[in-house]
């Protein structure tokens, strides 16, 4: 496939993959809009996001892609349309869970089985052997998409493996953490290569010299996948 080629296939998938979208959600706002008009298409996919289970803020926020400031907007709405219960740890009183009452979850079965009546709408007429190859061929596309995601979006160093090169995009934490960690040679932009990790420490290689720090610490330095 010459280079020609390949821009014309990129943009025929590029526009398919946004017809679909487009579609898909369009049907979903409008069986929405007749069925469940209290709630907006948004925060039906918080409902969904929290599922049967507890799950803290911080989780719900990662789940959705969302700032914990958006998280928080949407679990006060739903939860004065009675749909989110929230409670606070026992443990750690910081720490805020929350989960679906009877009326969400009988939104989110709902939503789950309008999922599966239009998946099967879509199919039923398209041989099992397609399917099976188009699964197959999205579940590759899914796992490219997410190494891509982990190239850009920055992780803690801790989500790394050893053998991985990164490059630090920031430091959270205190200003005495952010000091420990700059006088280690670890800053902004620095490359750096994990050498080892185990549950006590992680060793790395920062400016040609190895470093160790605590897991807790390293827990603060936030980095990208770098694969120059």
């Amino acid at each position: 496939m010459n280079e020609k080629e390949g821009t014309l296939m990129y943009l025929e998938i590029e526009a398919l993959l946004d017809e679909f979208y487009k579609t898909y959600y369009k049907i979903e706002e409008i069986n929405l809009n007749q069925v469940i008009k209290c709630l907006t298409t948004t925060e039906l996919h918080v409902i969904e996001a929290i599922g049967e289970k507890s799950i803290t803020m911080n989780e719900l926020a990662e789940k959705l892609g969302i700032t914990m400031g958006t998280a928080s907007v949407a679990v006060n709405k739903l939860t004065d349309k009675y749909f989110i219960e929230r409670s606070r740890s026992e443990d750690d009183r910081r720490k805020v869970y929350v989960q679906l009452s009877k009326k969400g979850l009988i939104a989110f079965k709902y939503h789950g089985s309008f999922h599966s009546n239009i998946l099967e709408k879509i199919t039923n007429e398209i041989p099992q052997k397609d399917l099976d190859t188009f699964i197959k061929v999205f579940e590759t596309v899914v796992s490219n998409l997410n190494k891509v995601k982990k190239e850009i979006q920055p992780e803690s160093i801790l989500s790394f493996e050893k053998g991985d090169t990164v490059q630090v995009s920031s430091i959270k934490g205190s200003t005495a953490i952010k000091k420990y960690l700059n006088e280690k040679g670890i800053v902004m932009k620095s490359l750096i290569k994990i050498l080892d990790i185990d549950k006590h420490i992680i060793i790395l290689l920062v400016n040609g010299e190895e470093k160790v720090i605590n897991i807790d610490d390293a827990t603060d330095i936030m980095v990208t996948k770098n694969y120059i």
